[in-house]
């Protein structure tokens, strides 16, 4: 890897030691030289390297800029989320390592009063949430009136969660001259409206391919009725018992209710929502990355922007709701690299549904027959087998043990012992019903009737419902 882009020394060395090779194409063209002076509208899919790419953008910025006075930032970072914000603040720690950067973060929910003593002092970089940073502005605690650059991550998804007033403001407060980064996973008419009315003729720059799904995931799709969806969950965790895994689900009270109901089976899961404080929200995500636990049960909007280490699997509790959901929510996954699955299940009356869905996200799943008992059972005999080591050394106290037990036991008894030992600790395997045999005559049933659109929901209307089968 060759500093072409003539990258500051220091933070070259550090993206280097951090293991990159190459950088991704939002990265390469936003940290072009011709783009470090202007505003810029950046249109990028999740997980293509944005924070990179709008960290190195002003880097030199903010590093060659003085501090003047207290409470009054040379730059101001703004994410949707508080696990997105502290992601971005951890992504700037390790890039400026070995700089004069003095970051601090302002992130709803965090201890007010700590956050008022941090930004009471001379800082070059805020990093935080629209609706807290405007706190501290109401209350003359913070200024922006030093500001060189304003970063807007994940734009569009800040004003789907109804932050638009919080983010005029924002601007508003900053000098006219400030620098304007606008970052989004998508370009929709709301985006396009506050480029043009806040940001100075931007540079606008829209990395291609933008509606092609991920290429390093792997769809899969099952058929099965909407009463067996926790069952197929539940069943999938058996199977892939060694992966990380990411369930979405639609609403808070979703997410509650799967996460209990996985650790009553005994799984090692955390949970992301709304309904968690910022210390809750932060322990699960340290535990995932961590390796503490290797489930996460999350709604869309806490998992919005954030990484977690080494993703496997997105199992989708329930349908998205559209093509954009879908694409996000998979695109947690297959990231860096490195290949990812992404679950789909769907039911007799979401066949249509599932079909446009998939159709606009232009993804191609394998619809496959779920997973059987046995196939589970063949997994776990494996795992068993496996799990013998034989290179390990034998502690005195311990040859004492197994001394007594090859006397007392034979080679069978201490084999089947071990079995049952490993086979009891297991969760049960659920009953999920086989009806995908079931699949092609609902759809030839559904193309005789109507479908209508019952306000933003779609639904399908069946005269003749004895002919479904269930």
């Amino acid at each position: 890897m060759e500093n072409i882009y003539k990258i500051n020394k220091t933070l070259f060395e550090n993206i280097r030691d951090k293991g990159f090779t190459s950088f991704t194409d939002v990265q390469k063209n936003v940290i072009k030289k011709n783009n470090y002076n202007c505003d810029l509208l950046v249109s990028s899919k999740t997980g293509s390297g944005k924070t990179l790419a709008y960290c190195l953008s002003i880097s030199d910025d903010i590093l060659n800029k003085k501090i003047k006075i207290n409470s009054a930032p040379s730059g101001l970072i703004v994410a949707p989320t508080r696990e997105l914000a502290l992601q971005v603040f951890e992504e700037t720690l390790w890039l400026f390592k070995n700089t004069k950067l003095i970051a601090v973060t302002s992130i709803g929910g965090m201890d007010i009063n700590k956050e008022r003593k941090k930004i009471s002092k001379k800082f070059n970089l805020l990093i935080g949430t629209p609706g807290r940073i405007n706190d501290h502005l109401r209350k003359k605690y913070l200024s922006l009136s030093q500001l060189s650059f304003l970063v807007l991550d994940e734009a569009d998804e800040m004003l789907d969660l109804g932050f638009k007033e919080d983010l005029e403001v924002i601007i508003q407060s900053s000098p006219k001259n400030t620098r304007k980064l606008l970052f989004s996973a998508t370009l929709p008419k709301k985006i396009i409206f506050l480029a043009n009315k806040y940001l100075t003729n931007p540079k606008k720059i829209e990395v291609s391919n933008q509606d092609i799904p991920h290429s390093d995931i792997e769809y899969e799709t099952f058929f099965i009725n909407k009463k067996d969806n926790e069952n197929a969950i539940f069943n999938l965790l058996r199977y892939y018992d060694n992966k990380n895994v990411l369930i979405f689900c639609s609403t808070r009270a979703s997410v509650t209710h799967v996460h209990t109901r996985l650790l009553n089976r005994g799984f090692k899961v955390v949970c992301l929502s709304g309904a968690l404080s910022q210390s809750e929200r932060f322990k699960a995500l340290q535990d995932m990355k961590n390796g503490r636990s290797k489930i996460c049960v999350a709604t869309d909007v806490a998992a919005r922007g954030i990484d977690l280490v080494d993703l496997d699997i997105v199992i989708h509790a329930d349908l998205p709701k559209n093509r954009e959901n879908l694409l996000h929510r998979s695109g947690r996954t297959g990231r860096a690299g490195k290949k990812g699955k992404c679950i789909l299940f769907f039911s007799p009356k979401e066949i249509k549904f599932y079909e446009n869905l998939i159709f606009e996200a232009k993804i191609k799943p394998r619809l496959k027959r779920f997973i059987q008992k046995e196939e589970i059972e063949n997994k776990d005999n494996e795992k068993i087998i496996n799990n013998i080591t034989l290179n390990e050394r034998v502690l005195d106290n311990e040859e004492i043990i197994l001394k007594d037990i090859i006397d007392k036991f034979s080679v069978r008894e201490i084999a089947l012992a071990y079995i049952k030992k490993i086979k009891k600790d297991l969760t049960p395997i659920e009953d999920v019903e086989d009806i995908y045999n079931s699949l092609n005559e609902l759809r030839s049933i559904q193309k005789k009737y109507k479908y209508k659109k019952k306000g933003k929901k779609r639904g399908f209307k069946f005269k003749d419902r004895k002919k479904i089968k269930r």
